[in-house]
């Protein structure tokens, strides 16, 4: 309660007023109470009307409160009730009934995206009974609450308020199917919807690619028709797995917004490579998403022609990183002449500098570090230069049938960088040192690729074909490859404007005549540089589906399960993206996130009382950029299904 003072012709009238939650509103409204008079009639009964009543207002503030207190007793003697299973046995008591408070900021991004709604107008033709949104929203909070299963996930519901939460197991993978059907739909829905909440920003597009692995032992199946046509194409199958399990995996190839938010994900069989992904992907950017005027930016797997005539036959722009070790001639003496570099420089301690030579050494030829300790040298740190590459007419195949003439000018950008260079050599010169211990002469994978095995007979020297191996470091092949360490090389058709150019509406175009994309600014070799380390954030997004998502490994089977399993940790990823980088404004690393929403649980204390098991300013922080109070030390479970269903308002 308050005091609230209005001013008309009559004066100042005094009135009381209050916040209430009216439905279809997110956040609380005034509503007058009562009516107390005007000011100057009231001051024949009091001195100061407006701070008499204004302390009124507290008092009935606080009794309110004190007659929202309540009194519980506790029997200290009291023992959980026996439960006794078919057999008679007495079985284990349930005691870890506590509820997730985590779900609540969850539901509420949830509903903001209209998840809810989408799902439900589509289950009206779908001719199930069971409740597929409820099942939806325990897979996507369970996926970052309580990762595990499906059968897991579904024996913990009762810990999520979830409203009709009466499904069976079966009713839960029955309904993957529906989530696979409708998951293209759903990703053009969150797409707008991204758009319209959170301005979106697709002026660069992404791209990469991860595998997850099953546990499994063999492969599935191509199923062919009597004609030998094939029919369909198994999912799970072995490949290159990025975590080196020999394990059947299936790909996974994700995009991703300049602000880091997931925006369309694609699954392929695991012996795809990943060059093979990308063309299906971008197809669907463009004509599902109605993506336009942006820049796709991937690594060096997606670098084909065939990708690149795509992207230029859409009038995009690309940033694609290209093996520096696979180049012409010509351009390994541009990568290596030091003539045309931008340098940056910064000091290094000299004792640091002879640490990092003893890691690279493998033939022990570094002794001990005899300067002073506070001996400092100016080292180059990164360097930089590029040149346009001459426009040539080049054939590609572009849906398996027709081939097109693409005009290709490129801007190609070279780069080094210190801390590549170091890494790459201390890991060059461990692998080595390994392969002494361990290497063969009849073994050439790895650092053995570095010796060289002849024979040669012991006893005059002549190298002969039977005889005994001589193994020994070829240095000349070592140095070959050391020359390129640190060395990286971009290629893109992404240029600023001229100093001499009219001025033109806009922030990109496609100029058909040379090919390029030249957005409406400036674009230096550094800008290049730093769109392309974006990929760092995508990278970050496979980390959290593996670790704290818990994606892998995956235990359904059928391709439209895997399908579904897939799209719900996309939902839990674009949620947790969502909180950190729009509400929280990555002042907190998803990890701490998560682990609060984890640890957010409340307990049921007596008689509908639950108790709050989480201090914590974040939690409290989060809440409010929600619109819930999380911070408070005991709930009715009235205010609990309040503060759940204002999850599911939306303006």
């Amino acid at each position: 309660m308050e005091l609230k003072v209005f001013s008309n012709k009559k004066g100042n009238a005094l009135y009381y007023m209050r916040s209430v939650r009216k439905k279809g509103r997110k956040n609380p409204t005034k509503e007058k109470v009562a009516f107390l008079g005007y000011e100057e009639d009231l001051k024949k009964l009091y001195d100061d009307p407006i701070a008499h009543f204004r302390k009124e207002a507290k008092k009935i503030t606080s009794l309110a409160r004190e007659s929202r207190e309540i009194t519980i007793s506790i029997d200290l003697t009291e023992h959980f009730s026996p439960q006794e299973d078919s057999s008679g046995i007495q079985a284990a008591a349930v005691t870890d009934d506590l509820l997730s408070l985590g779900q609540m900021p969850l539901s509420a991004i949830y509903h903001e995206l209209e998840i809810d709604q989408f799902v439900k107008n589509r289950h009206k033709n779908w001719g199930t009974k069971a409740n597929v949104e409820s099942i939806l929203r325990l897979l996507v909070f369970g996926r970052i609450l309580f990762p595990g299963s499906k059968l897991s996930t579904w024996q913990k519901r009762e810990k999520l308020l979830l409203g009709n939460s009466d499904f069976t197991d079966d009713d839960l993978y029955r309904s993957l199917a529906f989530f696979s059907q409708y998951s293209q739909d759903l990703i053009v829905h969150l797409h707008e919807k991204v758009k319209r909440l959170y301005k979106r920003d697709s002026s660069l597009m992404f791209y990469d690619v991860t595998n997850y692995f099953w546990e499994i032992n063999r492969p599935d199946s191509d199923r062919y028709d009597r004609n030998g046509v094939l029919v369909s194409e198994g999912m799970r199958k072995n490949g290159c797995s990025k975590e080196k399990k020999k394990k059947p995996i299936v790909q996974l190839g994700l995009f991703m917004d300049n602000d880091g938010l997931p925006v369309d994900f694609g699954l392929f069989p695991g012996n795809n490579n990943d060059v093979t992904t990308f063309l299906p992907m971008i197809e669907r950017a463009h004509e599902k998403l109605k993506l336009n005027k942006m820049i796709y930016v991937a690594d060096k797997g997606m670098m084909s022609g065939t990708n690149i005539a795509h992207i230029l036959a859409r009038k995009q722009g690309y940033i694609i990183s290209s093996s520096v070790r696979k180049q012409d001639a010509e351009t390994e003496r541009f990568v290596l002449d030091p003539v045309g570099y931008t340098c940056s420089t910064a000091k290094m301690r000299s004792s640091d500098i002879h640490e990092e030579l003893q890691r690279m050494d493998y033939a022990g030829a570094v002794g001990a570090f005899e300067g002073a300790d506070n001996d400092e040298q100016e080292v180059t740190t990164f360097m930089y230069k590029s040149r346009l590459i001459p426009a040539k007419k080049s054939s590609w195949v572009l849906d398996g049938t027709r081939k097109v003439k693409v005009l290709i000018n490129k801007r190609q950008v070279v780069f080094w960088s210190r801390k590549y260079q170091v890494k790459a050599r201390i890991d060059r010169a461990d692998a080595i040192l390994k392969a002494q211990r361990t290497g063969s002469v009849f073994n050439g994978h790895g650092a053995n690729k570095y010796y060289r095995k002849d024979a040669y007979d012991p006893k005059t020297g002549e190298l002969l074909e039977q005889a005994k191996h001589l193994r020994y470091l070829d240095a000349e092949l070592i140095a070959e490859d050391e020359k390129f360490d640190g060395y990286y090389i971009i290629e893109t058709n992404v240029v600023g404007t001229c100093e001499d150019e009219k001025p033109w509406k806009g922030t990109a175009r496609f100029r058909n005549y040379d090919c390029l994309f030249e957005l409406n600014r400036s674009v230096s070799d550094q800008d290049i540089i730093d769109m392309y380390r974006g990929l760092w954030k995508i990278e970050e997004s496979f980390k959290i589906t593996k670790s704290c998502l818990e994606a892998r490994p995956v235990f359904v089977r059928k391709r439209d399960s895997i399908h579904a399993h897939f799209l719900t940790c996309f939902l839990a990823l674009l949620i947790i993206r969502i909180l950190e980088i729009k509400k929280l404004r990555q002042t907190v690393p998803y990890p701490q996130i998560i682990e609060v929403l984890q640890a957010a649980k409340i307990g049921e204390v007596k008689n509908h009382i639950f108790k709050n098991y989480c201090s914590s300013p974040l939690l409290k922080h989060i809440g409010l950029l929600t619109g819930l109070d999380l911070s408070k030390k005991f709930y009715t479970k009235q205010e609990l299904r309040s503060m759940n269903n204002s999850t599911k308002q939306t303006d």
